[in-house]
C-alpha cells in the first residue's frame, strides 16, 4: 500500500503529524520543484512551464508539470495493489489523484477528499469540482464535508484547521484499516465509521424510490447520489459500461440534521398541497446522520400510498430546493 500526499495540501502535507506513523508507506508528490522533505519518500515534479496561464486546476501550469511526468509517476506507484490519495481543499492537492486515476491501471484507487472552505473563492471550489466530477474508476471514498466546521465561532482559522485536523486524526486509522479488507466498491460511513460496500440499483428504480420526495426527478439522476431521497454531495458517476446504475446508499454527512429538516419540511408541503392528512414528529437525533432514517421512509412510504390514490394529473409537487444544504 502506498499514501500519496502533496507538499501543497492545507492538511495533508509533511508535515501532518497523524502521517509520521505510516511513515514508510508515504510518497509526497513535490508540486513546488524540490524536495520538500527528508522524513519521506519524494517525488519530485520539476517546473518546465513558467509565465502567464491558468493558476488552478485541471490545464493550470503545474497541473501540465505533473502530467509531463506522470509516466515516471506512474512506474513508481504500479507494483501497489491499494493507492490512498489523501487530498483536501487545496485544488492541486487531487492533482496525483485526478492524473493516476485517468490512466490504464491495476492498483486499487482509494480517496479521501473535502471540500475548499466557502471563503477560498468561487475559481477554487470549481477547479477542485471539476476533478471530483467523475469517480468512476475509484474504489473507496471517504468524504468528509468541512464546511460545517465555519458554523462555529472560531476566534481564527488555526483554531479551525485545529478542529478538523483532531477529527482526521480520529477517522484516519479506521479508513487505513478497512482499506485492507475491502472487496467491493465502498464509501466510508461517518456514523458507523465503516467502510460500506456500494449498492446499485437501475435508474427505474431509483425514480419509483424516489417519488416522494422529487417530482423533477430526470434533472437529478445524473448529478447526485440516490439516499433515500436526493442529497446533494459530490457525485459518483458510472463508466460507460454501467452508465444505467446509480449508486444507492445512506452517507452520513456533518450537516445531516439540516437535510433532515428540509425533507421533512418538504413531506409536509406534499401532504398540504394534495389535501393529505400528515402527522410527524421532530427527530431527536443529535451528530452527524445520512438526513434520512426509517421514520423519514414510513412517512415518506405513506405519502406515497395516499398519492397513489390521487389521479396523476392531480398531484401537485413542491419544489426540493437542494441549494439549501449547499
Amino acid at each position: 500500500m502506498k499514501i500519496v500526499i502533496t507538499d501543497t495540501g492545507i492538511l495533508w502535507n509533511p508535515g501532518n503529524p497523524i502521517l509520521k506513523k505510516y511513515r514508510d508507506l508515504i510518497l509526497v508528490v513535490c508540486l513546488e520543484g524540490v524536495k520538500a522533505t527528508d522524513e519521506y519518500e519524494c517525488f519530485i515534479c520539476p517546473h518546465k512551464s513558467f509565465g502567464l496561464g491558468m493558476s488552478m486546476g485541471i490545464g493550470s501550469r503545474v497541473y501540465n508539470d505533473l502530467e509531463d511526468v506522470a509516466d515516471e509517476l506512474y512506474y513508481k506507484l504500479r507494483s501497489e495493489d491499494d493507492i490512498l490519495f489523501l487530498t483536501d481543499g487545496d485544488p492541486a492537492s487531487l492533482y496525483p489523484y485526478y492524473i493516476i486515476k485517468n490512466r490504464r491501471h491495476h492498483m486499487n484507487i482509494h480517496l479521501w477528499a473535502s471540500p475548499p472552505f466557502s471563503f477560498e473563492g468561487k475559481a477554487r471550489m470549481k477547479a477542485h469540482k471539476e476533478m471530483l466530477a467523475d469517480l468512476s474508476g475509484v474504489k473507496s471514498i471517504c468524504y468528509i464535508d468541512t464546511q460545517e466546521y465555519l458554523k462555529n465561532d472560531y476566534k481564527n482559522f488555526s483554531n479551525l484547521l485545529e478542529d478538523v485536523q483532531n477529527y482526521f486524526e480520529e477517522i484516519f486509522p479506521i479508513v487505513i484499516d478497512g482499506i485492507g479488507g475491502m472487496e467491493n466498491e465502498s464509501y466510508f460511513d461517518l456514523v458507523s465509521k465503516t467502510y460500506i460496500p456500494l449498492g446499485k440499483i437501475s435508474v427505474e428504480e431509483a425514480i419509483l424510490k424516489s417519488t416522494e420526495y422529487l417530482s423533477d426527478k430526470e434533472e437529478y439522476i445524473d448529478n447526485t447520489y440516490l439516499i433515500e431521497g436526493m442529497v446533494d454531495i459530490p457525485e459518483y458517476q458510472r463508466s460507460e459500461k454501467n452508465k444505467k446504475d446509480i449508486i444507492y446508499r445512506q452517507v452520513a454527512r456533518i450537516d445531516g440534521k439540516k437535510i433532515c429538516n428540509l425533507l421533512r419540511e418538504y413531506r409536509f408541503k406534499l401532504a398540504q398541497m394534495n389535501n393529505i392528512e400528515f402527522n410527524s414528529t421532530e427527530c431527536n437525533y443529535v451528530g452527524a446522520c445520512t438526513g434520512t432514517c426509517e421514520k423519514c421512509d414510513e412517512e415518506a412510504k405513506y405519502l406515497s400510498m395516499k398519492l397513489s390514490e390521487i389521479p396523476k394529473e392531480k398531484q401537485k409537487f413542491p419544489i426540493l430546493n437542494l441549494e439549501e444544504v449547499e
